[in-house]
């Protein structure tokens, strides 16, 4: 009994722990708000800029073969020109669908470590005898969302920022976490009688904490810096 308790506050540290580290890494966006919209007026003022930029705008797009990620590690893929190659284009749908296809295996994932939760909380290891399968479905999800974030971010670049870079190879260790976290769980007849092994449950514990790391970097990169500030 004292083990299950144990392993259950373990788990319950671990997404506390994940929770905070989401948080803290959203500093408040708007200290600076008042300097760049003087900044923007002075510019907008300037018939000089004003020419430059619009004779920047009426530049023709440039050929790209392979789409790849802006200057601030975004990849903001609608701002880029589109490319002008069948494979470039096919590389750049496919990228497209990494945002859809990523959060199956995320939420599975969760509901895992939740039913796992649940299991020891109740004392019940009934409640996470399915887990083995929604891992199985979990990795195979993960194993193609992976690729596909791939596509849409493009070949690793000098100009890559930190937080494209951090999600790009995060997200590319994930599938081989969950696959360990798939062999470490018991089967379904197993699972239904006997508690998870303290192992599998630090694994599950670091696999929780990586995705919703992934997940606040993934908004990083689509939205932007400080995209969670209040």
């Amino acid at each position: 009994m004292s083990k299950h308790k144990h392993s259950a506050a373990a788990l319950l540290w671990a997404f506390a722990l994940a929770w905070s580290l989401s948080a803290t890494l959203a500093p408040p966006a708007f200290a600076h708000g008042d300097e760049a919209h003087m900044a923007a007026q002075q510019h907008s003022a300037d018939p000089k800029a004003l020419d430059h930029d619009m004779s920047a705008m009426e530049m023709p797009a440039t050929e790209m073969t392979w789409p790849t990620g802006d200057e601030d590690g975004g990849m903001m893929m609608s701002h880029r020109a589109r490319p002008t190659t069948f494979g470039g284009r096919v590389i750049a749908w496919l990228g497209a669908w990494h945002p859809a296809v990523v959060h199956f295996p995320v939420a599975l994932l969760l509901t895992v470590a939740f039913l796992e939760l649940a299991a020891l909380l109740r004392r019940k290891p009934l409640y996470n005898a399915s887990n083995k399968i929604l891992l199985a479905v979990g990795v195979a999800g993960a194993f193609i969302a992976a690729p596909l974030g791939w596509a849409g971010a493009g070949l690793p670049t000098a100009e890559d920022g930190w937080a494209l870079t951090t999600h790009r190879w995060l997200g590319s260790a994930i599938p081989l976490l969950m696959l360990l976290l798939w062999y470490l769980k018991k089967p379904a007849e197993r699972a239904a009688v006997r508690p998870s092994s303290r192992l599998y449950e630090i694994v599950l514990a670091v696999a929780v904490m990586a995705v919703l790391t992934q997940a606040y970097l993934g908004g990083e990169v689509t939205h932007g810096a400080n995209h969670m500030a209040f």
